[in-house]
């Protein structure tokens, strides 16, 4: 269950009840993320594709044609064709390090991730 949470962009900063904090980027710009992702994975992706058959190509190589998990990446496949990525962030520190950089928020570098965390989000929730 989510403590607190805030969005701020493309991200949703959640704290858990237990004080655990995620970052979620969600794309607005689905085609960049698949130029991440097939980045990542030396994926060759021709320049004719757009990002309907971008995302099927990549959810067929790397998923099972509906879904694919590539690393912190999800890259989904609806049935009406369209895709949608998000990525999850193993270094969540980092992640509230970029969004930080983006708002004006200075990260205490002495505190953890979880008080970062927790005071990035009040900021957030604060500044609407």
């Amino acid at each position: 269950m989510a403590k607190k949470s805030a969005i701020s962009g493309e991200y949703i900063i959640t704290v858990e009840d237990s004080g655990t904090v995620r970052v979620c980027k969600i794309y607005d710009n689905v085609m960049g993320s698949l130029r991440e992702i097939a980045e990542s994975k030396g994926f060759a992706i021709d320049p004719k594709w757009n990002t309907q058959e971008t995302g099927r190509r990549i959810v067929n190589e790397f998923g099972d044609g509906k879904m694919a998990e590539i690393g912190e990446y999800v890259v989904t496949r609806r049935d009406s064709g369209k895709i949608e990525t998000y990525r999850t962030y193993a270094n969540t520190l980092g992640a509230l390090r970029e969004i930080a950089a983006q708002i004006g928020f200075e990260i205490n570098e002495k505190s953890n991730t979880r008080q970062n965390g927790s005071k990035l989000v009040d900021f957030i929730n604060a500044s609407k």
